[in-house]
């Protein structure tokens, strides 16, 4: 029989309008999900395990007349135009566009074709549960392994959401050398004559089930399939941004562990990424994105003769099984600048979440891998959707196991990067590291035994007085009993941190990181809510002192940069921070060079003072700042409301 496009009725059932679920969760990221779910799906269905599967993608365009059925395609467009005008204006709009580009003279594609793969076993029957119908027929439908990167069935949505006419085209040579290829076209139900409307999905087919078309499609005047595999067609591929570096970045953020592997290579246009090649392209990656410098640190450790690997332990749960020692590995190493995270990842390597934290106080860097069969069956078991996570309670039968499951995980890797690197940190406490509880302080060597430095932990409360002469020597106040021992008891800090520092000598009124709450000096807040002059021009700003938890840490002490994390009590719409240098006789101001933050806005910058529109609401905002003064100081910051 001729292949036609086929539209099964509904026969009573749901009516489908545009917005598919399984598309629209990759709306607004197409190509980054694109790349996931079509490697992942690749790696998924791999022949031989000791050579890489390989992935490419390659545009191209034909002429429009060699579109599979077009004439017949337009006239379905017609008939969704006719059911859906004047009820939704979105389906107006995307049939309208649909008409226009198969009316065109040429029609863009994009070719994505794997290779040492199986190809979709299946289509030679079209039995239930085969990877062909698994893809290509079945909703919400996996049949993948235990160890496998998909299991909802909703990753095959991502290539339709890169189609502006929702049309694709599968190719597919299988395992027993059988060839053929089928189209789909994910549109929405529409009356194919009087009173019988379709359920809004169609197949390039030729027989009334919607069976596979025995032949290789070959729409690509360029390539030709010589080898088990298969190849996707989508149709109106036309991205706004520059798809082939988006797509290369992509590959190496999400892929590179399995890239370096060598269970991977993969092609985009012209450019190919393979572990021959996979370091200087990270290299290249852009430093000033967070998420690029977290991948130079785990291609650092992977590829470094210091990293530690330290295999999981054995683990026996009585309903979800047991692990053996070694189903999962950790790779730590420790280093300067490095960032204190954990990529965690399966068996198929793709990146998955970061784990974060573990300690602040060391600067280190993990990756860990999971590859036992049954710790990848129940990690699986946890993994949403978007494959970002893990959650127990996905786990139905056993959700308070699961719970436990994962807390051993999470528990080892803290546990492990504590062991093998906490003995090794001396000087260096970072105040992120410390549970959000004490600021970075670093008697300078060489400054004398007599220096002292304070450790301010918490804003009490914040009042408003009156602006009263400095005094000559403020007020000393003497810190809980024993508070150093309880800090090492604690494990906040450890035996010695506190060698050459006097307790006795911390400045009454000083917070929890540095903020002092009851004097505000030369700008401070007065009874009736006004400040002091501002700008040097005299005028009266009401401010309002704001309680919050401010933390901070020494980046570059010549370079006077500091990282703050400031966690304000309420919501306020614009804001002042204060910057003062506590000092043994009297608090001064800190001149302030610079201020970045992707929390708040800056709007000025006077002296000590820095203004700004808050983005964030009462969440932490973290905050680096320059300032000029090239030592170790201990700092104090106000904030308040204006």
């Amino acid at each position: 029989m001729k292949p036609f496009w086929n539209f099964p009725a509904a026969a009573g059932g749901t009516i489908n309008s545009i917005n598919n679920a399984g598309i629209e969760t990759f709306r607004g990221n197409e190509l980054d999900s694109l790349t996931r779910e079509i490697c992942q799906n690749s790696l998924d269905a791999v022949k031989d395990e000791s050579k890489p599967v390989i992935v490419e993608f390659k545009s191209f365009r034909i002429e429009s007349n060699r579109f599979p059925e077009k004439a017949e395609l337009i006239d379905v467009f017609n008939k969704c135009e006719t059911t859906w005008k004047g009820k939704n204006a979105k389906i107006e709009q995307f049939v309208e566009q649909a008409k226009y580009i198969l009316t065109n003279n040429e029609i863009s594609f994009l070719r994505i074709s794997d290779f040492n793969t199986k190809g979709l076993e299946g289509a030679r029957t079209g039995e239930l549960g085969t990877p062909w119908s698994s893809l290509v027929k079945e909703a919400g439908s996996s049949n993948k392994g235990d160890s496998s990167g998909g299991s909802f069935g909703i990753g095959k949505s991502a290539p339709f959401a890169n189609s502006k006419l929702r049309t694709l085209f599968y190719s597919s040579y299988d395992m027993s050398d059988f060839k053929s290829h089928i189209g789909v076209a994910n549109i929405m139900s529409f009356e194919a004559k009087k009173n019988v409307n379709t359920l809004g999905t169609g197949y390039f087919t030729n027989t009334e089930n919607s069976t596979a078309i025995e032949g290789l499609l070959n729409l690509d005047p360029t390539f030709q399939r010589n080898e088990s595999g298969t190849d996707i067609f989508v149709t109106a591929f036309d991205p706004k941004e520059n798809w082939v570096e988006a797509m290369r970045n992509s590959v190496i953020f999400n892929f590179f562990i399995t890239i370096w592997q060598k269970k991977l290579v993969v092609k985009v246009e012209n450019e190919t990424i393979s572990h021959e090649n996979i370091g200087s392209l990270i290299a290249n990656l852009d430093d000033a994105i967070e998420e690029y410098r977290h991948v130079k640190d785990y291609f650092k450790l992977l590829t470094s003769d210091e990293s530690i690997k330290v295999p999981y332990p054995k683990k026996v749960y009585k309903k979800l099984g047991n692990f053996e020692e070694g189903e999962a590995t950790l790779y730590i190493m420790k280093g300067e600048d490095l960032n204190r995270r954990v990529l965690m990842t399966r068996k198929a390597g793709m990146r998955l979440f970061e784990q974060n934290r573990i300690s602040g106080s060391i600067s280190f860097t993990g990756v860990l891998i999971i590859t036992g069969k049954q710790m990848n069956q129940v990690f699986k078991r946890m993994e949403n959707p978007a494959h970002t996570d893990w959650e127990p309670n996905r786990i139905e039968e056993a959700p308070t196991e699961a719970k436990k499951v994962y807390s051993d995980l999470r528990k080892f890797v803290k546990q492990t990067v504590q062991q093998q690197f906490q003995a090794e940190t001396t000087e260096t406490m970072d105040a992120f590291g410390l549970s959000d509880f004490l600021p970075d302080t670093t008697t300078v060597a060489g400054e004398g035994e007599d220096k002292k430095e304070s450790l301010s932990l918490k804003i009490k409360s914040i009042t408003q007085k009156k602006k009263e002469k400095p005094k000559k020597k403020l007020k000393k106040k003497q810190p809980k009993e024993n508070f150093e021992d309880e800090l090492v008891d604690a494990g906040i800090a450890p035996e010695g941190e506190f060698a050459g520092h006097s307790n006795d000598d911390r400045n009454e009124g000083q917070g929890k990181g540095g903020g002092t709450g009851n004097e505000h000096g030369e700008q401070g807040a007065t009874e009736d809510g006004t400040g002091g002059t501002q700008d040097g021009k005299g005028e009266k700003e009401k401010i309002k002192p704001i309680d919050a938890d401010t933390r901070y840490i020494c980046l570059q002490k010549n370079e006077g940069l500091y990282r703050l994390n400031i966690h304000p009590t309420k919501r306020f719409e614009k804001g002042k921070l204060e910057f003062k240098v506590v000092g043994e006789q009297s608090d001064y101001i800190l001149p302030v060079l610079d201020v970045t933050s992707e929390d708040i806005q800056i709007t000025s910058i006077d002296k000590n003072i820095v203004r700004f529109i808050n983005h964030s609401g009462k969440k932490p905002k973290n905050i680096q700042v320059k300032v000029d003064y090239e030592q170790y100081c201990v700092l104090e910051v106000d904030l308040y409301e204006i």
